[in-house]
């Protein structure tokens, strides 16, 4: 196969708005009487969203920070910087939120709505004084070694990016030769794991705890889409497997065990007893046997390498734990009345 990899050289620039990003949770939050709001900022504000013109819900005095993108719950805002860029109190702004396929309401899933912020006041983030002891928080010693480890961070990135493409675009050449419809029901059985085997996948490859949590929020956005999509590679992986005798001994299970404790600063002992209690051990196996069946796809690749452009880049993600729409959100494998499987 010939596989297309985006390639790039990380500027400065770049590296210091790595820096930002990793000290910004530490930062003092203040007010910022001036207004005009910015990514990074940080908005109160009362939000209603509408669809037309019925009031789905109303939210007193949420805080969000801005970024490219907000996440909802149950919604995406795609535009959120765009839409509220400038702002100062008084202000009111419409942002529109694509609503998943989880919302309490039927017929609002999948639909777009309208979201009114009206703000109330407008916040900045200092960043903490970068003290020996604060350094410590990082494992570092010095503000060079923080820079340092700022790129480690979106080197650790892009690698992530690269594997995810090539991996897609694998995918949509066995695609290509096979139009596969999975059954519904099997689908949503199998969303929490398929959606644990991401998790665990990008653990092992270093992503943030940060990061992976914005990321799983896109990926429960659409769950249906996003369970096939891994069902798919999981079955084609999983035979590719079998062909080529691909296995995981006891030996491979301790040390990836090991590893995904250090990335996630838990003892070996206690994440293999949470793994066995949320019935996850299995489901770990069968992310590590697709990582080696993967890799040999890979290695017998061509590739082109390509500059990276600003498409390549996943745009900037904040989460919020507010709902556009009222009312519990449906799981995945939650039952309706009728004794199917919920979408």
């Amino acid at each position: 196969m010939s596989i297309r990899r985006v390639v790039h050289t990380f500027k400065p620039d770049e590296i210091e708005a790595e820096e930002r990003r990793l000290l910004i949770p530490y930062g003092q939050v203040v007010p910022k009487p001036e207004g005009n709001a910015q990514i990074g900022d940080i908005l109160v504000a009362d939000v209603t969203t509408r669809l037309g013109n019925r009031v789905i819900n109303s939210i007193k005095e949420a805080t969000f920070r801005i970024d490219k993108q907000l996440a909802f719950r149950d919604g995406m805002a795609e535009k959120f910087a765009d839409q509220v860029a400038g702002t100062q109190a008084g202000d009111v702004r419409t942002v529109d939120i694509a609503l998943s396929d989880a919302v309490a309401d039927p017929g609002l899933r999948g639909q777009t709505v309208q979201a009114t912020f009206d703000v109330k006041e407008v916040k900045k983030q200092l960043l903490p004084e970068l003290t020996h002891e604060f350094l410590h928080t990082f494992g570092v010693r010095s503000t060079d070694q923080l820079r340092e480890l700022a790129g480690v961070v979106v080197q650790r990135r892009l690698e992530y990016q690269q594997r995810q493409s090539a991996r897609e675009q694998v995918m949509q050449h066995i695609a290509a030769t096979a139009d596969w419809q999975l059954p519904k029901d099997l689908l949503m059985r199998q969303a929490r794991k398929a959606l644990a085997r991401r998790v665990m996948e990008m653990q092992a490859d270093g992503i943030s705890e940060q990061e992976i949590a914005a990321r799983r929020r896109l990926l429960e956005h659409n769950i249906l889409r996003s369970t096939e999509l891994s069902l798919k590679e999981h079955f084609v992986l999983q035979k590719i497997a079998e062909v080529e005798k691909i296995d995981v001994d006891d030996a491979d299970m301790d040390d990836e065990i090991d590893r995904l404790a250090a990335q996630t600063e838990e003892t070996p002992r206690r994440l293999r007893a949470r793994l066995e209690r949320e019935d996850m051990l299995e489901a770990l196996a069968a992310e590590m046997i697709e990582r080696k069946a993967l890799d040999l796809i890979l290695d017998s690749a061509v590739y082109e390498d390509v500059p990276m452009n600003k498409e390549d880049q996943p745009p900037a993600l904040t989460t919020s734990e507010e709902q556009a729409v009222p009312g519990p959100m449906r799981q995945p494998e939650e039952p309706t009345e009728g004794g199917e499987t919920n979408p």
